[in-house]
């Protein structure tokens, strides 16, 4: 059983930095440029590990922040209830990535090559076969199947978590004209994304804590592609920028140079 529980927190954790990294910062807000090759491992890895089709993630995303907490935000604790969200929030997310008006709208300056085309989008289920045999190859039948439907319901209970929780329990750094929450200062496994109401202020900082107590897990992975020259133009928080100041509270800080992510 501990192999199951090791296999299933490890490629979680790689589906919540993948989504994070790539699909929330990098293409739904713009907030980092990555070099080609994180970037199709990223996109690979979410791929592998959710079956989730990036520009529906990135519609949907961008929608939740038009609409936030209000009639039109596709999966709101405050429109939908707490316990519709936290327990079937996969349910209103999938039902608005099939929304052919949304994503057309909001999925603009995603991947459209044609491997996106014809296998992590046309044949998005191939990347959760492909996981399932792993599990099995790894484990055997039997705690193979166990580890692989453990992890179908890993993004469905951190989806939860974040789009939940994350609007609805915890602490608020900043004021907003939404009820995003800080669930914890510190979650590891679910890489920075815990810290909502940071990002809800500053949805273009690509660097979600603002506090010194707060850590972010997926400004560190960014941090450490920059300094391999693997990542550039990345957006923060303006620690100089009080309310009341001039915007934007986000500026650029310095990274090696290279060239940007196509995809």
């Amino acid at each position: 059983m501990l192999e199951v529980l090791l296999l299933c927190v490890g490629f979680g954790w790689l589906a919540n930095i993948s989504i994070s990294v790539y699909a929330h910062r990098a293409l739904a807000h713009r907030a980092v440029a990555l070099h080609p090759a994180p970037a199709h491992v990223f996109r690979f890895l979410i791929f592998l590990t959710t079956g989730t089709r990036v520009r529906a993630w990135v519609a949907v995303h961008r929608k939740h922040h038009a609409y936030v907490d209000r009639e039109g935000d596709p999966h709101s604790p405050v429109v939908h209830g707490i316990a519709a969200i936290f327990f079937a929030g996969y349910r209103y997310y999938f039902r608005e990535s099939t929304n052919a008006t949304t994503l057309q709208r909001f999925g603009h300056d995603c991947p459209d090559d044609w491997i996106e085309r014809n296998l992590y989008e046309g044949r998005s289920n191939l990347g959760l076969a492909l996981l399932a045999a792993i599990y099995i190859g790894l484990l055997g039948p039997g705690l193979g199947l166990l580890g692989f439907v453990s992890q179908l319901m890993w993004m469905p209970l951190c989806a939860g978590v974040i789009n939940g929780l994350g609007h609805h329990a915890g602490y608020r750094n900043h004021e907003t004209r939404d009820s995003s929450r800080n669930v914890t200062p510190l979650a590891l496994v679910i890489a920075g994304e815990e810290l909502h109401n940071n990002h809800h202020r500053f949805p273009r900082s690509a660097k979600f804590s603002t506090r010194w107590w707060e850590f972010d897990v997926g400004w560190a992975v960014i941090r450490t592609l920059a300094a391999f020259g693997l990542a550039r133009e990345l957006y923060v928080y303006d620690r100089k920028w009080r309310p009341g100041a001039p915007l934007p509270a986000v500026r650029p800080v310095e990274a090696a140079p290279l060239e940007v992510a196509g995809g």
